[in-house]
C-alpha cells in the first residue's frame, strides 16, 4: 500500500501535541502504519481506485473510530459523517476478500432514548440493540432521513441529541447491512460512555481536551461566574441520585481490543458501569477543586427532561448531568472471568474506582479548553486573565512533548 512520510503529516503535528518525544519517534519509526488520506464523507472516503483496491485485498479488519461528537449540530448536519460514512465504511468492508471483523464505535448514550420511556430513576441499558417505536426498514428509515433531514422514528423518540440518535440508526444499519450478508459473527459494536483521560496507558491522565466531553464541560463550569446553574431533573434527590459515567480512553481501548481477540461480536459496552460511575454532588466537588472563582458554583435543579429550555446553557447541551443510566458491562466481566489468563496481560479493562473522582491530574487539559474559549468571548478572557493566570502551567495531563 502506498506510504506517506509520517513526519510529515497532520497525523504526526497532533502526537507531538499530546505524546512524550520517545512515544513519537517511537511510532514514526515504525514501518507497520501506512497513512491513506482520505475523508470520510466523500465518495468512496475520499480515496483513489488503486488504495481502495489495495484495501479490499490486503484487509482483513478494520476498526472504523472516525466519526463527528459535535452535540450541537441537526440531523441533516451530522448525518453525512456518522450515517453515511459508517455506511461506505461497511460496504466496503463487505467487499474485503479477507474480512473477518468490522469494529463500529458507537456510544453508550445511543439508547438514551429509553430514559423518558422508563419510571426508573436509575435506567438499565443492556448490551443489546434496542428497536424504535416505528418499527420499520432501517433503509426506509435512512432514506428518510436522506430526504428530509429527519425521520418518523427520530421525531416519535427524545434524543437529548441529534448525535445519538445518528449513532442509533447507524448501529441498526450495521446490523441489518451484515446480517444481509451472512456476516453478523463479523460485527462487533463497541459503546463508550463519556470518554476521559487515560488511567494508566500510554501513561497516566492522557488526555485530547476537546475530544474528552467532561473535560470542556468542567472547563466551561470553572469559568463560569454564576453562584448556581440550572439543571433539568426529574429526581427528587439528585445531588446523590444522578450519576456521570466517564470511562478512561485506555479502558476502552483494551475492552475493545481483548473482545476482538476473543471473537465477540453484537454489542459491548465500554463503561464505568455502575461500580465506578460518580454521584453528581462528588462530581460536582471535584471540578471546585479546581475553581479558582472565589465562591461555589452549585445546582438549581428544575422539573423537567433535556428538551426543557429553562435550563443553563452547559445544562442544555451536556443534557445528561441530571440522569443516570446503569450501562451493564456483562460481557467484559464473562470474557474477564472466562479466561483467567487476561488477568496477567496487563490490560485496563475497568476503571479503579476513585481514580476518576478528582480532576486535578488534567488541569493542563482544561486550560487548554480555556484558552480556546478565551479567543472566542471576551468576558471569558478577562476571567481566565484574572483568576487561572497561572492555571495548568506547573501541571501535565498528556502533553509531555519536552519529556
Amino acid at each position: 500500500m502506498p506510504e506517506t512520510d509520517l513526519s510529515c503529516s497532520a497525523l504526526h503535528t497532533k502526537w507531538k501535541e499530546w505524546l512524550p518525544r520517545d512515544a513519537v519517534d517511537q511510532l514514526c519509526s515504525t514501518d507497520r502504519i501506512v497513512i491513506l488520506h482520505g475523508d470520510i464523507c466523500l465518495p468512496d472516503l475520499g480515496l483513489t481506485s488503486l488504495e481502495l483496491n489495495n484495501i479490499r485485498d490486503n484487509i482483513n479488519m478494520i476498526i472504523h473510530a472516525a466519526s463527528s461528537i459535535n452535540l450541537i449540530k441537526p440531523l441533516h448536519h451530522l448525518s453525512g459523517a456518522i450515517i453515511e460514512a459508517s455506511n461506505m465504511m461497511a460496504d466496503l468492508a463487505l467487499t474485503c476478500k479477507s474480512m473477518d471483523r468490522f469494529v463500529y464505535i458507537s456510544t453508550a448514550y445511543a439508547n438514551t432514548h429509553l430514559y423518558a420511556k422508563c419510571d426508573d430513576l436509575d435506567v438499565k441499558i443492556s448490551e443489546v440493540i434496542y428497536p424504535l417505536q416505528h418499527n420499520r426498514s432501517v433503509l426506509d428509515e435512512l432514506e428518510e432521513v436522506r430526504k428530509s433531514g429527519t425521520s418518523q422514528e427520530y421525531e416519535a423518540e427524545s434524543f437529548p441529541w441529534a448525535y445519538a440518535y445518528a449513532k442509533h440508526l447507524t448501529e441498526r444499519l450495521l446490523h441489518y447491512k451484515f446480517s444481509e450478508n451472512a456476516s453478523a459473527e463479523k460485527l462487533l459494536i463497541v459503546r463508550p460512555s463519556v470518554i476521559g483521560p487515560s488511567q494508566a496507558l500510554p501513561f497516566p491522565s492522557y488526555n485530547m481536551p476537546l475530544s474528552s466531553p467532561c473535560t470542556v464541560c468542567v472547563a466551561g463550569l470553572a469559568l463560569t461566574p454564576l453562584r448556581k446553574i440550572r439543571i433539568a431533573t426529574k429526581m427528587k434527590n439528585p445531588e446523590l441520585e444522578a450519576h456521570q459515567d466517564e470511562v478512561p480512553v485506555d479502558v476502552v481501548a483494551d475492552r475493545l481490543l481483548c473482545h476482538l481477540a476473543l471473537g465477540t461480536h453484537g454489542c459491548i459496552h465500554a463503561v464505568s458501569g455502575v461500580r465506578a460511575r460518580m454521584e453528581f454532588e462528588p462530581w460536582r466537588k471535584a471540578f471546585g477543586d479546581i475553581r479558582r472563582i472565589p465562591w461555589e458554583v452549585r445546582p438549581q435543579w428544575v422539573k423537567g427532561d433535556w428538551n426543557s429550555p429553562d435550563q443553563h446553557h452547559l445544562a442544555r447541551l451536556y443534557a445528561i448531568l441530571g440522569t443516570s443510566f446503569a450501562f451493564t458491562e456483562d460481557r467484559t466481566v464473562a470474557m474477564y472471568e472466562g479466561h483467567p489468563d487476561i488477568k496477567d496481560w496487563g490490560l485496563q479493562l475497568f476503571t479503579d474506582i476513585g481514580k476518576n473522582q478528582s480532576f486535578l491530574s488534567r488541569t493542563q487539559g482544561v486550560r487548554y479548553v480555556m484558552d480556546r474559549l478565551a479567543r472566542r468571548n471576551w468576558l471569558v478572557w478577562l476571567i481566565v486573565l484574572i483568576f487561572y493566570s497561572d492555571f495548568g502551567k506547573d501541571h501535565s495531563t498528556g502533553c509531555l512533548k519536552n519529556q
